[in-house]
């Protein structure tokens, strides 16, 4: 059953990301790279794995998206046809509305979880076809922030407001009012509700109105971008490559930063930008996971009876991609109601 209405209402069911093994790239000839990767792959995994277990130690159900066959991403890499990214961040390719799960990417590696749902809860434009006829093609899910029988839509570059009308028209109906949210892209690693009342934001949100739309809530704005924290104790600087991507506690290679920039220039985001402590998954009004600690976070959290609790995501900054992005949930308790 499909049934989510918030990011915070006790959750049942989730979906979380899968990453490729280590092996998968031993075909590379280059030490230095072939190792560097195994390291982030199999940490990342590793990483996954353990939120996986904290998850279902407080009841929730996980599922994980199938992995590409190594021959064939092997395939793939040595005849140019480039190289896939894992099915790390399920939040960006969809998104529960309610009774309906709204696919807004097409991802081979889903079709095993999709399948296991009732056709009539999975809202497919695609039919697992990527075409660039359907109106949602290019659509990032994660532009989508929900609150109850409040939707807050990013109309920017990464979600126009033609998608935002083919969603009203054939995902939701007239118990929903939409807000327009302009975050430039990643509503959810923009401001992140962690309890009716309490919310998280960061310094992306300066052009939301979140005062006014949140009016009495209390709000906890994080000003700076937490790789800078992980640069400050690791031996990494921002003014090396730009401070894009950022290995876990290492100085990357030319070769390896050559390689990335190159083959897997599609792996890595911007994460000079990214506040992760707002990227998170709440369990329930109770629990929150972040990856990371923050003392800012963490009086919030006990001033309104929170407990945080960290699933580290070792190669975050190299994936640009935080706890909420590595997870989609399917099922919450509690139905549909207003809290604005």
């Amino acid at each position: 059953m499909i049934s989510s209405y918030t990011s915070w209402q006790p959750l049942e069911e989730v979906i979380v990301g899968n990453c490729y093994p280590g092996h998968y790239f031993d075909f590379i000839d280059n030490i230095n790279v072939r190792l560097q990767l195994e390291q982030i792959l199999n940490e990342t995994e590793e990483d996954l794995n353990n939120l996986q277990k904290t998850i279902e130690q407080y009841g929730a159900i996980v599922k994980r998206p199938d992995i590409m066959p190594k021959e064939d991403f092997q395939h793939n890499q040595i005849t140019g046809q480039g190289v896939s990214m894992p099915p790390l961040t399920p939040r960006d390719w969809q998104i529960t509305l309610g009774e309906k799960l709204l696919v807004c990417a097409p991802l081979d590696e889903m079709k095993t979880i999709l399948s296991g749902y009732d056709k009539d809860s999975v809202v497919d434009p695609f039919n697992g076809i990527w075409s660039p006829d359907v109106v949602l093609n290019g659509g990032n899910a994660s532009c989508i922030v929900r609150v109850g029988r409040d939707i807050f839509v990013d109309n920017s570059e990464f979600w126009t407001r033609q998608q935002t009308e083919w969603v009203e028209q054939n995902v939701l109906d007239g118990r929903y009012k939409i807000h327009e949210a302009v975050t430039e892209g990643h509503g959810d690693a923009v401001f992140a509700i962690l309890k009716p009342g309490v919310l998280l934001s960061t310094y992306h949100a300066d052009d939301l109105n979140l005062a006014d739309e949140f009016r009495g809530w209390d709000i906890l704005k994080l000003n700076d971008p937490s790789i800078k924290h992980a640069m400050e104790i690791g031996k990494f600087r921002y003014e090396n490559f730009n401070g894009r991507w950022y290995v876990h506690e290492e100085t990357p290679s030319t070769e390896f930063a050559n390689y990335v920039d190159t083959y897997l220039k599609d792996w890595t985001g911007e994460s000079a930008e990214t506040v992760f402590n707002v990227n998170c998954l709440v369990l329930d009004e109770q629990h929150v996971i972040f990856s990371g600690y923050n003392k800012e976070v963490w009086d919030f959290c006990a001033k309104h009876n929170i407990e945080p609790i960290i699933c580290e995501l070792r190669h975050k900054y190299f994936w640009d991609g935080g706890i909420s992005c590595c997870t989609q949930d399917i099922r919450r308790k509690g139905g549909l109601e207003s809290y604005l």
